[in-house]
């Protein structure tokens, strides 16, 4: 423990549940009906493997296979600790958990507002932490699953664009979500909606690509559009689930999304064709 620099502070999520993960009397416990981040603040070690509480080693983590460094086990010794908040030494009854960095750990940490109903209709898709992504009194922050986004990936805009940074996907731009003839409006604090920017010139490629959209399924003229901000919800998105019941890729009529990474601190959206190589995303409320 000594030599620890402390400087991991997270909040356990556990994966699509509206629960709050404690530890008291020397053991982990699951708290249902409860915001993720009424639960015990917790700091990983330097070799981001082992948690810590109360300046002690309680426990460590192993990433799930399919979403490494993004969904987790928390285990003790050889045992997992399981849906049921018991230990156990099969991994298929172990709870999938993901992180919530904290980036002020000394702060006053609470909820926006207490959730006494966090699923408005049982048929909506649910945050990580298990919150109804059409709840009308919530804002979500997008987190990429492509294994390095825990303290890096935060959704900020420039020039109209989305882009994802260099800090925690915590701090990113907050959205709130709603339905519209089976479109999903993701609309900024600002009042902008995500949706499909076209190009700022079809001049390189040519006369005839005026007459596309972005829905055209022309390979041609594909990446010239991005996705960004604009003041009405022109095309929307649909969230196909995938991976994870909180985890989907997103849809816009036509293409999916993969995000690129064109440096540490930058990473922007591109569309492919199939989803097998599109990235998966979900909300944290």
């Amino acid at each position: 423990m000594d030599g620890e620099d402390l400087d991991r502070a997270f909040y356990f999520i556990v994966t699509g549940q509206y629960t709050a993960v404690r530890h008291d009397d020397n053991d982990f416990v699951l708290h249902s009906d409860t915001h993720h981040i009424c639960g015990s603040l917790f700091y990983l070690s330097d070799n981001e493997e082992n948690i810590i509480y109360n300046c002690a080693y309680v426990g460590h983590l192993t990433s799930h296979p399919n979403y490494r460094d993004d969904v987790f086990y928390i285990c003790r010794e050889s045992q997992y600790l399981s849906r049921e908040g018991l230990w156990t030494d099969n991994i298929v009854d172990a709870l999938h958990v993901q992180l919530d960095p904290e980036l002020d750990p000394n702060g006053d940490v609470h909820p926006d507002q207490p959730l006494f109903n966090p699923i408005v209709s049982a048929s909506n898709p649910n945050s990580a932490d298990g919150i109804d992504l059409y709840h009308p009194d919530k804002w979500f922050a997008l987190y990429p699953i492509i294994g390095d986004c825990l303290w890096s990936g935060n959704a900020d805009e420039f020039e109209s664009k989305l882009f994802f940074g260099g800090e925690a996907y915590s701090v990113g731009i907050p959205f709130r979500l709603s339905k519209n003839e089976g479109k999903i409006q993701i609309r900024s604090m600002d009042g902008k909606f995500l949706t499909v920017l076209p190009p700022d010139s079809f001049g390189f490629l040519g006369e005839e690509f005026r007459q596309h959209n972005a829905l055209s399924r022309c390979l041609r003229c594909m990446h010239s559009y991005s996705v960004g901000f604009h003041s009405k919800p022109q095309d929307c998105f649909t969230l196909i689930p995938r991976g994870l019941p909180s985890m989907f890729a997103l849809h816009d009529g036509a293409y999916y999304y993969r995000i690129d990474v064109l440096k540490s601190s930058y990473a922007d959206l591109v569309r492919v064709e199939q989803i097998e190589e599109a990235s998966l995303f979900q909300f944290v409320g």
